[in-house]
């Protein structure tokens, strides 16, 4: 154990710093040994990026940050590092993916023993620091008491305060690992590109000879979806290169469900963060109730080391082959699985069609239809061409077969149909691996396998419904919803043609 006279705890093992979190009362063991913590949860967080011009040459007119005098960063870091140096704190030493050569260096520094706890896993923790001597990233997660008066607190939630120039940031509240995680991908959407690399908020996964990579929408299950597949490569923080899929961390962050294909004795081991879990008397997990209301629930999550699950050792593997883009469709017109192009599929990645909590939406009234641009939001601040560029040369590379399933609603909207079936959705895994004969579905240009499945219902969304008028209703809404959202890309031509939209 590393400390100075001051309080500081430098790169504390797991061990230590769950020691360290039960003796400050931050949380208690499970029965199998998992940290349990019950967090104060910030609702909204604020995003500040510092303007300069190495950002502002490049982020979108769209990216979800307010711009920030280098100043007032300045003054606020000051007063932040001053403050922190007050207390007791934890400091760690770790690498934004495994691979050296595309690992960006950081010193994460926290004042609770369970927020570096969970670092270990959601980043890398590599056997020697920056061994390539890169210019090592510095973040600082504290609350809020220790930026005083910042003019930028008023709206009285979390902050995150990024300084590209300085490779500094700040994160102040009570913010979600998955916060923490997130504001590192968007670093990595600032820095990846400039190496012909894509970050990827997603879920990948090597099984039946096949290396498939997920992405879509929170609240699409990607997690359950790749593990349901095979060995899972990683999950939340990936990046696809010429040299292919690499993984950027130890661990990952599940949202725990009673519908995750994991065993949850296997997971609660010691050395797991468990977040928001809830304990019988005897220390036993109870699992969210399925029914419960998303929206004034806080669902609980898993921080689990990847030997822990299904995982392979590897932390570089080529391809993907499939690429499947998750929708959850709240319209519930769309397809259980569809054959697309690559033209489709970088259509449907800029759009990023969805809903804000998944099939979990449908126990709320109001009908909720989302897009969020590369399914990221503010984890790709750049112009979307940036990444559009490097996603068509990867898939043409390595001959990626591309597939959307739709993860939401069938038979009905949000509310009134329902999600796909765990058989029905075996049946889309066996289909993307050994379908071979596919017949056109009608609409955005999709194809839907010919044959019959065993334990899918119906291929095609219309022989779902009680009534097929409604649902091609429905499915027409969607297109001219899909065609106004393309209105505004940058090539909307190009986008209306890849999913057969008469262009006006």
């Amino acid at each position: 154990m590393k400390t100075d006279e001051s309080g500081r705890y430098d790169d504390l093992t797991v061990s230590e710093l769950i020691e360290h979190a039960l003796a400050l009362n931050e949380g208690q063991l499970s029965a199998k040994g998992a940290l349990v913590v019950s967090p104060e949860r910030d609702t909204e967080a604020q995003r500040f990026i510092v303007n300069e011009p190495s950002v502002s040459d490049v982020i979108r007119a769209d990216a979800q940050f307010h711009l920030l005098d280098t100043e007032v960063f300045k003054s606020i870091w000051e007063r932040v590092k001053d403050d922190v140096a007050e207390r007791s704190r934890y400091r760690i030493h770790v690498h934004m993916g495994v691979d050296s050569h595309i690992a960006v260096p950081l010193e994460i520094t926290t004042l609770s023993a369970w927020h570096a706890l969970t670092c270990h896993y959601l980043c890398h923790c590599p056997s020697e620091f920056n061994p390539r001597e890169k210019p090592v990233w510095k973040l600082i997660w504290t609350p809020l008491s220790s930026f005083g008066d910042a003019e930028i607190l008023s709206h009285g939630g979390g902050v995150i305060l990024i300084h590209v120039g300085k490779r500094r940031i700040l994160m102040g509240g009570a913010l979600t690992t998955g916060e923490m995680r997130r504001t590192i991908m968007t670093l990595l959407g600032l820095i990846l590109p400039e190496k012909d690399a894509l970050p990827l908020h997603g879920a990948a996964v090597q099984g039946d000879g096949e290396i498939t990579l997920f992405l879509g929408p929170a609240g699409a299950q990607k997690s359950t979806w790749a593990l349901k597949c095979g060995q899972l490569i990683g999950d939340r923080a990936l990046s696809w290169s010429s040299n292919g899929l690499h993984r950027l961390a130890d661990g990952c962050r599940l949202h725990l469900n009673q519908s995750l294909p994991i065993s949850l004795d296997q997971a609660l081991q010691f050395g797991t963060v468990a977040e928001n879990l809830t304990l019988t008397n005897e220390r036993t997990p109870i699992l969210d109730d399925p029914n419960d209301d998303l929206s004034t629930t806080i669902p609980a999550h898993l921080v689990v080391p990847l030997e822990l699950l299904n995982a392979t050792s590897e932390t570089n593997t080529d391809g993907p082959t499939q690429l499947v883009i998750l929708t959850t469709d709240p319209l519930g017109v769309l397809p259980p699985l569809a054959k697309i192009s690559h033209e489709q599929c970088l259509a449907w990645f800029i759009l990023g069609y969805g809903n804000h909590f998944g099939p979990q939406e449908g126990l709320r009234p109001e009908m909720d239809i989302r897009f969020m641009p590369g399914f990221m939001d503010t984890l790709l601040p750049r112009n979307l061409n940036d990444y559009i560029v490097i996603l068509e040369d990867l898939l043409k590379k390595f001959e990626t077969r591309c597939f959307l399933v739709n993860a939401g609603w069938h038979g009905g909207h949000s509310g009134q149909g329902s999600p796909l079936s765990t058989s029905e959705q075996s049946a889309v895994i066996d289909s993307m691996h050994h379908c071979a004969d596919w017949r056109p579905f009608g609409a955005l240009g999709l194809s839907i396998p010919s044959d019959k499945s065993e334990t899918a219902t119906a291929w095609n969304s219309v022989d779902r419904w009680p009534d097929s008028g409604d649902c091609l209703s429905n499915l027409s809404k969607l297109v001219s919803i899909i065609a106004d959202e393309l209105q505004r890309t940058s090539n909307p031509e190009r986008w209306l043609r890849a999913l057969e939209i008469q262009c006006n």
